[in-house]
C-alpha cells in the first residue's frame, strides 16, 4: 500500500516522472531526508529512470571533519491530495460437452480511499550547497566511500514530506466458485475472500525526494558532475521481448508438481502488492550470490512476510546460512530464481488494480489470449496512436472477438493500464501516445511467466 500510494502521488505532481522519485517502503522514509546519501542500482528493465537505494549516511558524514554543514532550508506547502477509487471485475467461463457442464466464475473489488494530505517541500540548492562544502574534503576512508565503484556522490536535495498525519483504507473483496453438472451428479463450490487494510502516514513521513550528483575532484573536494549526460532507451520493446521471453521460458521447465504451487504463490503476492519490493530486493541479493538480508522480515507485514517466505522457500532458500555469505547456485536453480526477479519486476511497476485484474485473469484462463494480443498489438503499433481499419482482418480483431463479455471486461482494463484501448463493437485498437513502452514490457514479462506457469 505504502508503495503503490506513493507513487500515485508522484503520479499527479510530477506527471512526466522527470524529478522526484516516490519513497518505496515507510522503513525508507527516515533515510529519505535531505543530505542523505544514495546508492546507485542497475537499471531496471522496464524502466528508463535511474534507481537508488536510500542509506542511513548523510553526506557529513564522510567529510573528514565531520561537522554540519551551514545552510538554510528551504520550505514551503506545495499541494494538498486525497484519492477516493474504486474497481471491479468478474468472469465466467463455461464449457458444455456433451453430457457434461463445467463453469468456473471469479469477481473482485478493489477501493482505495486516502484521506486529505497536505504536503511540504524542503530543499536546498546545488550551489547553495557547495558554497557550504567549499574547501570541505571527503574522507577516502569512510565505508560508504570505500564501497563507491566511481567519484560520484548521490545525495537527496529535495524532499516531499507530509504536513500532517494522514490514512489511506483499502478494501479488496475477491470470489471464485466451480460449478460440474452431469446427469448423476450436481456439485458447486464457492470460495471467497475479503481483505480490509489501513495506513496511516505520520506527520513528517517522506513521500518523494529528488536527486544530485556531485562528484569527487582530485583534491577530495565536490563539485557538480558537469559530464553528466541523460540518455533514452532507444531501444524498441518490441526488441527487448525476445531475450526476456528466452530467460523467462525456464518456468516451463519447473517440474509438473511444483508449477501449481508456485502459481499459488504468485496468486497470493498479487493480492499483497507490499511485498513485491521486498521480494525484489531479496532476489538481487541473491542473483548476486549472496545470503539475503532475512530481517527485513522482521520489519515486515505478516501476510507480506509469509508471501516472500513462501516464495523463497519455493526456490530454496533457508534462513539458515547467515546473510551476506556466499550461495552455491545451481544453474539450473539460478536460471529459475531469474526468471522469478524478471516476474516480481514486471508486477512492481505496476498498480495494485491491475494485480488484481491480472489474478482475475488467471481464474478465468485468459491469461494465453491476453499475451496473444499484447504481443500482437505491440509489435504491429510501436508508436503513437493509431486506429484499426475497418476492413482489415486482423489477428488482434479476431482474438478480440474470442473473448466473451466478461473475458473483454477483464482485458479492457488490463490493456487500459498500458495505453491499449479496445472496442468491443468493432474490435478495434487504439494505442495511446504518451503511454510508457516499459509499461507495455512489464504486462508482456508478467503475461509471459504467468503463461508459463498455467501451460
Amino acid at each position: 500500500m505504502f508503495q503503490s500510494t506513493t507513487k500515485k502521488i508522484v503520479s499527479e505532481i510530477d506527471p512526466d516522472g522527470f524529478t522526484l522519485f516516490p519513497v518505496k517502503s515507510p522503513y525508507d522514509s527516515q533515510n529519505c531526508k535531505p543530505l542523505h546519501l544514495l546508492l546507485k542500482k542497475k537499471k531496471q528493465l522496464f524502466s528508463s529512470r535511474e534507481h537508488y537505494a536510500p542509506t542511513p549516511f548523510t553526506l557529513t558524514d564522510i567529510f573528514i571533519d565531520g561537522q554540519d554543514l551551514d545552510f538554510g532550508l528551504s520550505s514551503s506547502i506545495i499541494a494538498c491530495f486525497s484519492q477516493d477509487f474504486s474497481t471491479s471485475v468478474k468472469a465466467q467461463v463455461c464449457v458444455d460437452s456433451g453430457h457434461v457442464d463445467v463453469g468456473a466464475h471469479v469477481s473482485g473489488s478493489s477501493s482505495d480511499t486516502m484521506s486529505s494530505v497536505e504536503m511540504r517541500k524542503h530543499t536546498i540548492s546545488d550551489r547553495t550547497l557547495l558554497d557550504a562544502a567549499k574547501d570541505r574534503k571527503v574522507n577516502r576512508e569512510h565505508p560508504f566511500v570505500k564501497q563507491m565503484k566511481n567519484n560520484m556522490v548521490y545525495v537527496i536535495l529535495e524532499v516531499i514530506e507530509t504536513e500532517h498525519a494522514c490514512s489511506v483504507n483499502n478494501s479488496a473483496k475477491a470470489a471464485t466458485g466451480l460449478k460440474f453438472l452431469m446427469k448423476l451428479l450436481k456439485a458447486e463450490a464457492e470460495v471467497g475472500m475479503s481483505q480490509e487494510k489501513k495506513l496511516t502516514f505520520p506527520a513528517g513521513t517522506s513521500i518523494a525526494y529528488k536527486v544530485s550528483e556531485l562528484k569527487i575532484g582530485q583534491n577530495d573536494t565536490l563539485d557538480l558532475n558537469w559530464e553528466k549526460c541523460y540518455e533514452c532507451f532507444k531501444t524498441s520493446s518490441s526488441d527487448k521481448k525476445e531475450p526476456l521471453a528466452t530467460i523467462l521460458a525456464e518456468l516451463t521447465k519447473m517440474c509438473v508438481d511444483k508449477k501449481p504451487l508456485f502459481l499459488n504463490v504468485i496468486l497470493e503476492i498479487l493480492g499483497h502488492g507490499d511485498s513485491l519490493t521486498v521480494l525484489d530486493e531479496m532476489l538481487d541479493q541473491i542473483l548476486d550470490n549472496l545470503q539475503p538480508d532475512f530481517q527485513v522480515l522482521d520489519r515486515t507485514e505478516e501476510d507480506n512476510r509469509a508471501c516472500v517466505e513462501k516464495m523463497l522457500d519455493l526456490l530454496g532458500i533457508k534462513r539458515e546460512v547467515p546473510p551476506g555469505e556466499t550461495l552455491a547456485l545451481t544453474p539450473e536453480s539460478r536460471a529459475i530464481i531469474r526468471a522469478t526477479n524478471i516476474l516480481i519486476r514486471s508486477l512492481s511497476e505496476m498498480d495494485p488494480e491491475t494485480l488484481i485484474l491480472l489474478a482475475s485473469s488467471v481464474k478465468a484462463e485468459i491469461i494465453s489470449k491476453q499475451l496473444k494480443l499484447v504481443t500482437i498489438i505491440d509489435d504491429r503499433w510501436p508508436d503513437g496512436p493509431v486506429y484499426q481499419r475497418e476492413d482489415e482482418e486482423d489477428p488482434e480483431k479476431f482474438l478480440i472477438t474470442q473473448f466473451t463479455d466478461e473475458e473483454f471486461e477483464i482485458t479492457q482494463h488490463v490493456m487500459e493500464e498500458v495505453g491499449f484501448q479496445l472496442d468491443r463493437e468493432s474490435a478495434s485498437v487504439l494505442r495511446i501516445m504518451n503511454q510508457k513502452q516499459g509499461d507495455v514490457l512489464a504486462l508482456f514479462a508478467a503475461l509471459y511467466a504467468l503463461n508459463a506457469l498455467c501451460d
